[in-house]
């Protein structure tokens, strides 16, 4: 993802784009801002982030292509979002998506699913989601009195939160969930599932 940046005089409208080695370079400005910022070592921050320190070295030096779980692992351990792991903290009034399909890829299923982030800005993420048959995508609970909001676009999506019974959300239909338990989407259908997600992740200090 690349960020253009503007001043506060000028900074109104904030433009994003998918260029992966702008994303590869913000991630590892802000990693290594915030872990110099807290006075890590890289040996201490591994251990806090739950990720080992070689990963945390390439990321700093923008060799590693993180994944979603990782990112998010990250963006926990150092107690903020993950839009603000990704954008910094360049927040203009208006972030506009201007090409949605050029939007960073941050999770691909193993039946050629992926997820898009295409903005965001702490607490609010709205994220664009494609699921092929068999995929799945298993999510652990999110902070406390985080709300999820689906809206299937096409095919069928089946929604599992905590230990209630799966549901199955169709096109046409959508669904608010509690995103602080641990949630999981899948397609067990033959056709390719598509759905737009508002993630509400309130701030518990700087997640």
């Amino acid at each position: 993802m690349s960020l253009q940046k503007c001043t506060r005089k000028c900074a109104i409208v904030h433009d994003m784009t998918g260029d992966e080695n702008g994303h590869a370079e913000q991630v590892a400005t802000e990693v290594r801002r915030r872990r110099q910022q807290r006075g890590w070592t890289l040996d201490a921050a591994a251990g806090r982030l739950g990720v080992s320190r070689r990963l945390l070295a390439q990321l700093e030096a923008g060799q590693a292509n993180p994944s979603l779980s990782t990112l998010l692992l990250i963006a926990a351990g150092f107690d903020i979002s993950l839009v603000d792991l990704l954008a910094g903290g360049d927040k203009p009034s208006i972030t506009v998506q201007s090409d949605n399909a050029s939007a960073p890829v941050l999770w691909t299923g193993t039946h050629g699913g992926e997820a898009r982030l295409l903005v965001g800005s702490d607490p609010l993420e709205l994220w664009q989601w494609s699921l092929a048959p068999g995929d799945e995508r298993a999510s652990d609970a999110h902070r406390s009195n985080a709300r999820e909001v689906l809206l299937v676009t096409a095919g069928a999506v089946t929604l599992s939160v905590g230990s209630d019974e799966p549901v199955v959300i169709k096109r046409g239909q959508s669904a608010l969930f509690r995103a602080d338990e641990s949630h999981t989407y899948r397609n067990d259908g033959k056709t390719l599932a598509t759905f737009v997600l508002a993630v509400h992740e309130p701030n518990g200090g700087v997640p």
